[in-house]
């Protein structure tokens, strides 16, 4: 029998299997078909015994449970696949406690975030714990709001065009996280994140069977490179991080809700973040560094290349394929908060000194350029917009660009017959790109940002911590 052959009976006794068990309309064996053979795969990668007939009949189930409006919604995201990796999408990070008192808040908050532009609110942590100190995901933080109050967060995100992203931990009981998702699926999250990419494989297509438009994501792989390289000025290993993502479609944060963590000379690296003449501004953790993007960029010390830093860091996150994610606050500068050392329970956690109330004397000076968080505020609104209007930053083409400049990271971002050519300066002086480098470039290029053309023909000299979003022609 043909290997063809093979999978359509495979196919067919699946169905078969799981029709004896719930009612499976069309549109759901059409599903089926579409996503079983990668289920298996996945599967079979990751040395489960978890039982397929046993996934696909419980997201069959929760597929026929789903309620109307979801459903609809649901099929109008599966029709966009794109949705997480368009030039379109943002996504904003933060604690519903500390930016808004509860989930209720948050629901205030949505006007604000619509003006950002952000497509996808990931909310940390809203769940319950058990005696045990595990994550509970069928109830609410008492503290912030039962399941009922997210599902209801949920639905007015929804409405405003955003999705509500939820972090999920690792577990080894997969058929139970199956169901777990399937039922925050039921009640509008919409957008999962998993620290195992082998499960995200798993995942994806029960979700997709089950709950269509749901998204499951890879969480963050860390920011440990783009801060090594603002701390050296030496490019070469967040280079190197950029170009083994291999087209996957990870999350691009500038910074994550831990502290950043090093994958090498921590020690050196913690130093350069916490030593009293460095610009940055952090706190020492078990293995890397806590702090805000500003204050580790060296805004809350006053550094003239503290802002910067802020808009570079930035406009990597925003330019390389994946989604971005803003941590709340940090569009408008956050710095660090001191007083969580006089809160007994969070003293002795450096990460909290990153986990700050909501800055609201900085958002009232986000229109004042005279202002840090002003012009903050201005610089990433900015880049935002200019990736809106750059078909080049949508879905997962990347392709590395070597300079001969130690502290210049660079790669181009293909598209319909365009490119754009990213380059950045990590270092603390200018770094020249010389001419033979852009030489396989027409003399002319557009500076995105900017909105001007330049001549590249004689090279490119980037400032101190400055980047460069250019539209170049190849030359045939």
């Amino acid at each position: 029998m043909s290997t063809i052959g093979a999978v359509e009976d495979d196919l067919a006794a699946t169905l078969s299997a799981v029709a004896e068990r719930v009612r499976i309309d069309d549109a759901a064996a059409e599903r089926i078909r579409q996503h079983v053979p990668g289920l298996r795969a996945a599967l079979a990668r990751r040395g489960s015994s978890a039982d397929l007939v046993d996934l696909v009949t419980a997201a069959v189930v929760a597929a026929n449970g789903r309620s109307l409006d979801l459903k609809v919604h649901g099929e109008q995201r599966a029709a966009n696949p794109v949705r997480t990796s368009s030039r379109f999408a943002l996504g904003a990070a933060c604690y519903a406690d500390r930016y808004a008192g509860n989930l209720a808040g948050l629901g205030d908050e949505i006007p604000a975030l619509r003006d950002l532009g952000v497509s996808v609110l990931h909310v940390q942590s809203p769940f319950a714990r058990r005696e045990d100190g595990t994550i509970d995901l069928r109830r609410g933080d008492p503290g912030l709001g039962s399941i009922d109050r997210l599902s209801d967060l949920a639905a007015r995100l929804r409405l405003s065009g955003i999705s509500l992203a939820v972090d999920v931990p690792a577990r080894d009981d997969l058929a139970g996280l199956v169901d777990d998702l399937l039922f925050l699926a039921g009640r509008g999250v919409e957008v999962f994140l998993l620290p195992a990419r082998d499960t995200v494989g798993v995942l994806a297509p029960v979700l997709a069977i089950g709950a269509p438009g749901v998204d499951v994501l890879p969480a963050s792989p860390g920011s440990a490179p783009l801060w090594h390289a603002l701390a050296t000025g030496d490019a070469t290993p967040l280079q190197r991080a950029l170009e083994a993502r291999d087209g996957s479609l990870d999350v691009a944060a500038v910074r994550d809700a831990d502290a950043v963590v090093w994958r090498a000379d921590a020690a050196e690296l913690t130093a350069r973040y916490t030593g009293g003449s460095s610009f940055g501004r952090g706190l020492a953790t078990a293995d890397g560094v806590a702090g805000t993007t500003a204050s580790l960029a060296g805004v809350e010390a006053g550094d003239p290349l503290g802002e910067a830093r802020v808009a570079l860091a930035h406009a990597f996150a925003l330019s390389v394929p994946g989604l971005p994610v803003l941590w709340l606050g940090d569009e408008v500068g956050q710095l660090n908060d001191p007083t969580f050392r006089d809160d007994p329970e969070r003293r002795d956690d450096p990460r909290w000194t990153h986990r700050g109330q909501k800055p609201r004397d900085r958002y009232a000076q986000k229109t004042d350029a005279a202002t840090s968080a002003g012009r903050i505020h201005r610089d990433l609104t900015k880049l935002i917009a200019v990736r809106h209007t750059t078909p080049e930053f949508d879905g997962s083409r990347l392709v590395g660009f070597g300079v001969p400049a130690a502290s210049v990271i660079g790669y181009q971002r293909p598209g319909n017959g365009t490119v754009v050519l990213v380059l950045a300066n990590v270092g603390a002086e200018p770094a020249h790109v010389p001419a033979v480098t852009l030489s396989g470039f027409a003399p002319a290029a557009l500076d995105l940002v900017e909105g001007v053309e330049i001549g590249i023909d004689e090279g490119l000299t980037l400032p101190a911590c400055g980047f460069r979003w250019l539209r170049v022609s190849p030359v045939v």
